[in-house]
């Protein structure tokens, strides 16, 4: 019982699937270096070589004309499916509420991010100031080291020479 619903047969498509089925067998043979792997290149090559120079000529087919207004209602003429216009334009009403509002929630997701941008340059020239102040406060407390050492010192001679 065959199926008529399938398509023909084409010769040009069979001739091109089986010159680069035999060119990849060749190709696999010349991997793990079998023999006549040159020769399966060279028939698989030779079969592609012929089915390009036939498609050349081939004749392609008219497409055949789509019916747009089955995708587009609006295209539809006087008197055709005026049910089918409605539900088009309550979709398209729906998808127009929907693109204003995700164009008001984007709005609103570029003032939040705005104002995250403003407080994080706020907080990073905040963090620059302070990084300033700890440096010149090291540079203090280095200082303060320094005095701290010389007058340790000095009282050890001191008290060394009280001795």
């Amino acid at each position: 019982m065959a199926n008529k619903s399938k398509g023909k047969l084409n010769l040009i498509t069979f001739f091109y699937g089986f010159g680069a089925a035999v060119v990849l067998v060749g190709s696999m043979f010349k991997f793990v270096d079998w023999d006549f792997a040159n020769e399966l290149f060279i028939a698989g090559l030779s079969i592609e070589v012929l089915v390009f120079l036939v498609s050349a000529f081939e004749r392609t087919h008219e497409d055949t004309e789509y019916e747009w207004e089955r995708v587009f209602p609006q295209l539809a003429k006087e008197g055709e499916d005026k049910a089918d216009i409605a539900h088009y334009n309550t979709a398209m009403n729906q998808f127009g509420s929907t693109l204003n509002e995700l164009s008001e929630q984007i709005s609103g997701l570029n003032k939040a991010i705005g104002s995250i941008k403003d407080e994080m340059a706020q907080n990073a020239s905040a963090s620059k100031e302070m990084h300033e102040k700890m440096q010149g406060f090291n540079k203090q407390i280095g200082e303060h080291n320094e005095h701290m050492e010389k007058i340790n010192s000095k009282y050890r001679d001191f008290l060394s020479g009280a001795k």
